[in-house]
């Protein structure tokens, strides 16, 4: 009763780790700190005449004004509990903050940074016998992304940490293995080892199940070889899952992070009158070796003549992936690419056309484990093309948003893509929308279950270019 009582006084503090939703070096005001995020909180508090460790998993909400709330889940030695909180805050010019929070008539003070442009805020709180500290995210769902189960797939390195607590007496504990999202609810535990006190490493697997909610919140549940496993999640901007376990007598938290960094270039196309290639280099000291996967529009492998889609790169060596001959039809899909670590490049296209000299756009790769994106479109004497890739291994439906110049809604449409499949057009064709003529804006792309990669092309009278796409 004293533990819960415990959590529910010193913890909400921790809260006050604010998350930033834009900075501008020098220029930071409350109104840096708007929306909702989600925090990772790690320290000890005094229990009685011990320190005792704590994590906590939650959510701010802040107004922009000045105003703070948010509800969070605790454990403290090993007691789970929810809490909730509201507080004030103010923000200074140079990016540091102080506040104060209330719970149960009992009123802390705080202080933190908002850091890396504010995609990250750090936060340090010291209460008489506690020291609790944590980092604040950035929501995936912050741009407008629709967050949900689909927002997690693949394979996450994670590591847990913190202890267990069986009559009164804590022992230290963590887990160091790999959760494997199939993007639709599907988890499963692999390669894991657990280390308990001084006991060696035990090896943890099994099968289990997640579910994350609109608001990047969610939980998950693992039937291990050691038994049951239960957590609480939320996805954060960049990819990062903050986990807290929720089992009782256990205080253990942690992150999980892809390891599974596939790109696209999400078109490539050669013959037509177009050429396709793909840049890399290799910035390391040593040799490295990938794999570039080609895919047809349809979802099926594609040959490009002269690939057989081995990279290999000596120490700081650069090569460049091309068809053997464009000559022929017009061939169309998209390529694929696991980089190692140290290797960077981008992709080129080539229109000809006889009479004229050749056009060129440059195209950055894009991620494969996105769920949303956005890019700004211009048909006031311009046409906007877009290519979208379902990158998942499951059929999916894209909801496009469009904007006009001042913010309203022009259209919404959603437009269904099979696993692994690709579709290009001029925007306003894909949308049925030829009112865009004349018109600018911004359109959004986003699903609910998969993932996707979108890529903007304009077109002018005499040349065209790439249209840079931010993704989530």
């Amino acid at each position: 009763m004293y533990l819960r009582k415990l959590s529910t006084l010193l913890l909400p503090l921790s809260f006050f780790a604010l998350q930033a939703q834009a900075q501008i070096s020098g220029a930071c005001s409350n109104s840096s700190l708007n929306g909702a995020y989600p925090y990772l909180l790690s320290g000890t508090v005094k229990s009685g005449n011990a320190n005792v460790s704590y994590q906590e998993l939650g959510k701010l909400s802040l107004d922009g004004k000045g105003g703070i709330t948010g509800s969070s889940t605790t454990s403290t030695a090993g007691v789970i509990a929810p809490t909730s909180f509201s507080g004030s805050y103010s923000v200074q010019s140079n990016c540091a903050g102080t506040g104060s929070w209330s719970a149960n008539s009992q009123t802390t003070t705080f202080s933190f940074q908002i850091v890396n442009g504010g995609s990250l805020v750090l936060v340090a709180v010291t209460v008489a016998g506690s020291v609790v500290d944590g980092r604040f995210y950035r929501p995936a769902s912050v741009t407008g992304a629709q967050c949900g189960s689909g927002a997690v797939s693949g394979t996450y390195g994670v590591l847990l940490g913190g202890e267990t607590y069986a009559g009164g007496v804590a022992t230290r504990y963590n887990l160091e293995g790999q959760f494997a999202f199939d993007g639709k609810g599907g988890l499963t535990l692999n390669a894991a080892t657990a280390n308990q006190g001084a006991s060696g490493g035990v090896p943890v697997t099994g099968p289990g199940t997640y579910s994350i909610g609109s608001d990047c919140m969610g939980t998950a549940q693992i039937s291990s070889s050691g038994g049951a496993l239960n957590y609480l999640v939320a996805r954060t901007e960049g990819g990062t899952v903050i986990i807290l376990e929720t089992d009782a007598n256990t205080t253990i938290a942690g992150a999980g992070n892809p390891q599974d960094i596939d790109q696209v270039m999400p078109q490539f196309v050669f013959g037509g009158g177009w050429y396709s290639a793909l840049y890399f280099t290799n910035s390391n000291s040593s040799s490295v070796s990938f794999t570039v996967t080609f895919t047809t529009d349809a979802g099926t492998p594609m040959t490009v003549p002269g690939v057989n889609g081995q990279v290999s790169l000596d120490a700081h060596a650069t090569v460049v992936v091309e068809p053997s001959s464009i000559s022929g039809p017009l061939v169309q899909g998209y390529a694929t690419l696991a980089l190692p670590a140290g290797v960077t490049g981008y992709g080129v296209f080539r229109q000809i056309v006889p009479g004229r000299p050749d056009q060129e756009a440059i195209v950055l790769f894009r991620s494969a484990r996105s769920t949303f994106s956005t890019l700004t479109w211009d048909e006031i004497g311009f046409t906007t093309g877009v290519s979208i890739v379902n990158t998942s291994g499951a059929a999916t439906t894209v909801t496009i948003t469009v904007y006009d110049i001042n913010g309203r809604v022009l259209i919404t449409k959603p437009v269904n893509l099979q696993a692994n499949a690709k579709i290009e057009d001029t925007l306003k064709n894909i949308l049925g929308f030829p009112s865009m003529t004349g018109m600018r804006g911004s359109a959004q792309f986003s699903v609910g279950t998969g993932s996707i990669a979108v890529l903007g092309l304009r077109f002018g009278a005499a040349a065209f270019t790439s249209i840079p796409a931010t993704q989530e």
